[in-house]
């Protein structure tokens, strides 16, 4: 029998809720604020180095980007959905994480004059050995660490990051002036994770002693992590392998291109945020009705500012694509509302992993996604031999379709949850939906020079379609939240709470760590 949600969550519950917002926040400014540093940090090195030494830079990390994600474990999960952690698990994960820092760098090592010869640019090989030192120095960093994510402390992370950016191009810019290549690059990272090092233990003390005491338990859980990865990174690689294989390299990089813009919602939104809902999801896992309450709070979140978003750039690839690639990207025009829809269902449906890991269903996780992927990867193939890229953009659209009910089947059997639950959460943007494609599809293109306007057509189109979606949206989602009583809870009443919540918080002095 389905279990009742109560009308209101309890006092401490409604707090951990509260936090998980201005978290979620936090980790969305952080994602900002790291890309803006780095856009700023590229404007300055692009005109002190080639695309070359970029290229050399780029290429070294290739190796690296795919062993770090099929070798990392989750220890931190597991000891943030840990109750009551102790020492030893944090010496244990400390051990590991050195381990296999260790171990990496030595493969990286091993690779090296492989990488260098099969990408025949010799230089390759001392650039590789440099970055496995940076991974052995960045394993180093304080395992304590990982209290601030327990805590929702992610104000502090936010800190933490920003200072490893900017040390990072406080190294790389004047090294730029002076070496004039891709050292520059090389050896300001590899100086930044080094001072990177002692500022973690500044913030979060910890003396680590080497020890394997709590391996059993620790890999009892991050062993289907690392299982995971495996489809994770299978799943991410499917466009490149079918495409590239079928439709050549100019295929895969004008859907990667296209991505940069139709994803930009997810990548800066969806993303960052699924962090802090899994501190959040730890805290409170072991009552179902509160989860499940959680839970839904935050998919209702995620689908009323993922909607308007994926939606807008869908409406409006056109004005994008020409505005932001130019006009030699036009064949990306098709595609981009495909890949901006396409990144609105698999992040609704990557949504629930964090359910799946916190209950320890990862075994459920893994052989659901492995089944998912080898369908993906059998009609993206399909696709691409029918229609090309186009046949494999609706390819990956129409998959991700089929994951999120999939994923989302398989949540509701874990939380007990209806689809009334489901439909009560998401009638209001649905409907706010609705009127923002009404009100955009119809504008023509050259709505500019129809109103008089003929300076900047692209951008004049793009504003009014921009604004008037907006205005759309948002009064439609406010008057429908008004017609139902301003219910609380509520993603509106949330989004209201949370962020000025967070505009205090940011301007209170004084950070502590308080490890659980």
């Amino acid at each position: 029998m389905e279990q009742a949600i109560p009308e209101t969550p309890s006092p401490a519950h409604q707090n951990i809720g509260r936090r998980v917002g201005i978290a979620s926040i936090y980790a969305v400014l952080q994602r900002v604020v790291m890309r803006g540093l780095g856009f700023g940090s590229t404007l300055i090195l692009v005109r002190l180095l080639s695309p070359e030494d970029f290229g050399i830079a780029v290429l070294a990390s290739a190796v690296l980007a795919t062993l770090d994600l099929l070798t990392w474990t989750g220890f931190g999960l597991a000891i943030v959905r840990m109750p009551a952690p102790r020492a030893g698990h944090y010496d244990t994960a400390f051990t590991l994480t050195v381990l296999r820092g260790a171990v990496l760098a030595v493969i990286l090592f091993a690779l090296a004059d492989w990488q260098a010869g099969f990408m025949n640019e010799p230089r390759l090989a001392p650039v590789i050995h440099v970055i496995a030192i940076t991974v052995f120095v960045d394993s180093l960093a304080s395992m304590r660490l990982v209290d601030f994510h327990r805590d929702l402390r992610f104000d502090v992370l936010l800190r933490y990051a920003v200072v490893g950016k900017v040390l990072a191009m406080l190294v790389s810019i004047p090294l730029a002036f002076i070496l004039q290549n891709y050292w520059a690059l090389v050896l300001g990272n590899l100086v930044s994770r080094a001072l990177c090092v002692p500022y973690s233990y500044w913030l979060a003390p910890h003396r680590p002693r080497l020890t394997f005491g709590e391996w059993r338990e620790l890999f009892r859980f991050s062993k289907w992590v690392l299982l995971n990865n495996v489809c994770v990174v299978f799943d991410q690689q499917v466009m490149n392998f079918v495409v590239g294989r079928v439709q050549g390299v100019s295929a895969i990089g004008l859907y990667q291109v296209g991505a940069q813009i139709g994803l930009l919602p997810i990548t800066e939104l969806a993303a960052p945020i699924r962090q802090p809902f899994y501190a959040g999801f730890a805290r409170i896992y072991h009552d179902l009705v509160e989860l499940r309450r959680q839970f839904l709070t935050g998919l209702e979140l995620l689908w009323v500012l993922l909607l308007p978003l994926s939606l807008g750039i869908a409406l409006t690839g056109r004005e994008a694509t020409l505005l932001f690639l130019g006009p030699q990207w036009t064949e990306a025009i098709p595609l981009l509302p495909l890949i901006a829809l396409f990144g609105l269902t698999d992040a609704i449906g990557q949504n629930t992993h964090n359910l799946f890991i916190v209950l320890n269903r990862q075994a459920r996780l893994v052989v659901s996604y492995f089944a998912l992927v080898v369908l993906r990867l059998i009609v993206v193939y399909v696709g691409t031999l029918k229609a090309g890229i186009l046949g494999a953009a609706w390819a990956m659209l129409l998959t991700s379709c089929l994951n999120a009910i999939v994923w989302q089947w398989l949540a509701n059997q874990l939380l007990a949850i209806s689809l009334r639950d489901l439909a009560r959460r998401f009638w209001r943007p649905g409907v706010a939906a609705l009127l923002l494609v009404a009100v955009v599809w119809p504008i023509p293109d050259d709505i500019g020079p129809r109103l008089g306007i003929t300076i900047w057509p692209t951008v004049t189109s793009l504003a009014i379609k921009t604004v008037l979606g907006a205005v759309a949206y948002i009064g439609m989602l406010g008057l429908c939240w008004w017609l139902s009583g301003q219910p609380r809870p509520s993603a509106e009443s949330h989004i209201l709470a949370w962020s000025g919540a967070a505009l205090r918080r940011l301007r209170r002095p004084g950070i502590s760590a308080q490890p659980s």
